[in-house]
């Protein structure tokens, strides 16, 4: 998985993933493994860390996430990577346009909340997707109608699915 890492108005880029069944850790720093003494599911960890043991925390607030790492709290914003990705291409000019809105990770459909023809505006909720054990609200990345849906509940989607075209606004007069 990879994200990005803001803290205090430095971005980081840092990706997870795994070699020969060990977990690693890349960013800018370098690729480190890194061996986990507790689940990783947990809020607070050990972990070793390039040789080194690490205690580290965290807690999700609204705006951002908190950090703790040996003792030193950072407040950073914690956004996976395909939705920078989404919010670049969203933000550019071009974008107002057609735009295919697909699944930001493996899972199955819970709710349509949205048909064709339908006017959203940006973070109104197009529809539900259970992924990781969570109900996850895929909200529109900015105003439009709804051209087509292309699932519908208790599809499973692979990462990357198209799930829905969203075009432009009409001209208003």
């Amino acid at each position: 998985m990879e994200y990005e890492v803001e803290v205090d108005g430095t971005r980081h880029r840092v990706r997870f993933f795994q070699r020969d069944g060990r977990l690693h850790v890349e960013h800018a720093g370098g690729t480190f493994p890194v061996h986990s003494e507790t689940p990783l599911r947990n809020k607070v960890q050990l972990a070793h860390f390039n040789g080194d043991v690490v205690r580290f925390g965290y807690h999700h607030g609204k705006e951002s996430t908190d950090i703790v790492l040996d003792g030193v709290i950072y407040s950073a914003r914690v956004r996976e990577l395909e939705h920078v990705r989404m919010s670049a291409v969203t933000a550019r000019k071009a974008a107002v346009g057609r735009i295919d809105v697909k699944a930001p990770m493996p899972g199955m459909v819970i709710a349509v909340k949205v048909a064709a023809g339908d006017t959203v505006r940006k973070n109104q909720s197009l529809l539900s997707l259970h992924a990781m054990k969570l109900e996850n609200d895929i909200r529109s990345p900015r105003d439009g109608v709804v051209e087509t849906v292309s699932v519908k509940p208790n599809d499973v989607l692979e990462k990357g699915t198209l799930m829905l075209k969203l075009g432009p606004l009409p001209e208003q007069p």
